[in-house]
């Protein structure tokens, strides 16, 4: 089923049985294609936090139920159990270890790891297990705790970047983003290092549009914002959004 039928259903239900319905966490480019589905009116997105970027959707309306939705979610902390000897560890360290419990990513929102703790948003049925069964992340030794928010300290900062193409090509846009050269950069995407709005991007010929997020396995993730006039050589200026 795709996930476009997949909403199709869902709200079917909702409106049958008069109760909000809910998908598991979705990508950038699955929020996109429920969004084209469905009645935007219909939907609501909500990942856990403000800065999320998986998110489940909902569908129903609260004016029409007369009760708010509940998007069962949980907000999970990770603490080194010692702190003296404890390493930094990656979104890639919490989701490994997280996945290593036979949960599906499905279940897992977001990952937001800054130095030795991270935070993991996930669905309330597994939560209770990364809870039990978490005792290590990378080569750290955890405790896993349940809060209510994501500290603002964890929201990720975003840094713009002006940088020059030869034309707006994703991996030219790749190239400059990360200083690479064009061979470098076009060999990420025959590698399938890259995804652009959570969906995997091959082709590196292809043009960017505003607003697109690009992911980089191995060198990070930016937002095409827009273009901004040429240089005298011909080449186009880009003005891209660097996540830190």
């Amino acid at each position: 089923m795709t996930i476009k039928e997949r909403a199709n259903e869902l709200l079917e239900r909702s409106f049958s049985r008069n109760i909000f319905t809910y998908t598991d966490f979705l990508t950038s480019a699955e929020q996109a294609e429920v969004l084209s589905a469905v009645n935007e009116n219909a939907v609501g997105l909500f990942g856990g936090c403000d800065f999320a970027e998986r998110k489940k959707a909902c569908f129903g309306r609260e004016k029409d139920l007369g009760y708010p939705p509940d998007y069962s979610i949980r907000i999970l902390k990770i603490s080194p159990s010692g702190i003296k000897f404890a390493e930094d560890i990656t979104h890639r360290d919490v989701l490994g270890a997280t996945l290593n419990l036979g949960v599906e990513r499905d279940k897992v929102g977001d990952i937001f790891a800054v130095g030795k703790e991270a935070y993991i948003i996930a669905d309330e049925k597994i939560s209770p297990l990364i809870l039990s069964e978490l005792k290590r992340v990378g080569r750290n030794p955890v405790e896993v705790t349940e809060v209510d928010c994501v500290p603002e300290t964890f929201r990720p900062r975003r840094e713009e970047k002006r940088v020059s193409v030869a034309a707006i090509r994703a991996d030219a846009i790749v190239g400059g983003a990360f200083n690479l050269s064009r061979e470098e950069s076009s060999s990420l995407f025959l590698k399938s290092c890259v995804s652009v709005n959570g969906k995997e991007f091959p082709d590196g010929s292809k043009k960017l549009k505003y607003g697109d997020t690009v992911s980089v396995r191995g060198h990070g993730k930016f937002a095409f914002i827009r273009d901004d006039g040429e240089s005298r050589k011909g080449k186009t200026f880009v003005v891209l959004e660097i996540y830190r």
